[in-house]
């Protein structure tokens, strides 16, 4: 083997490495769909920074994290419905990477058949401004 085949199978070697060492970091794959563990607290505290009347801290109901369809993609879904007197109804808190990425206004298909259950948290809670 001549000095030049050597060099050049050198830096194929050492570009493989690299790229295996920068690739390693890069593969932690991030499942989009990881379970929202703190689902209740994070919704507290956006809707404290978004409600601004008392009234739709009240009587909210909650649902438990559910894979639905949110666009042609499914992600896990919190209904969030409010009492009657407010002028919000049901919206969907949809999550990716365990983290709320949108809160809006929930189709039929998304919240229809959500066990909701009293959304304590909120009720206790007060606006931020």
């Amino acid at each position: 083997m001549n000095v030049h085949h050597a060099g050049v199978i050198l830096l194929l070697t050492a570009g493989a490495l690299a790229g295996c060492s920068s690739s390693g970091k890069d593969q932690q794959a991030v499942d989009p769909n990881t379970l929202p563990a703190n689902y209740r607290t994070q919704l507290v505290s956006f809707l404290r920074q978004s409600l601004t009347n008392r009234a739709d801290f009240r009587g909210a109901m909650i649902s438990e994290p559910a894979i639905k369809s949110v666009g042609p993609t499914e992600h896990y879904v919190v209904c969030v419905q409010f009492n009657p007197r407010s002028l919000i109804k049901t919206k969907a808190a949809v999550y990716l990477s365990g983290q709320m990425t949108q809160f809006i206004d929930a189709t039929p298909e998304q919240c229809a058949n959500a066990a909701y259950q009293p959304f304590k948290e909120l009720d206790a809670a007060v606006p931020a401004a």
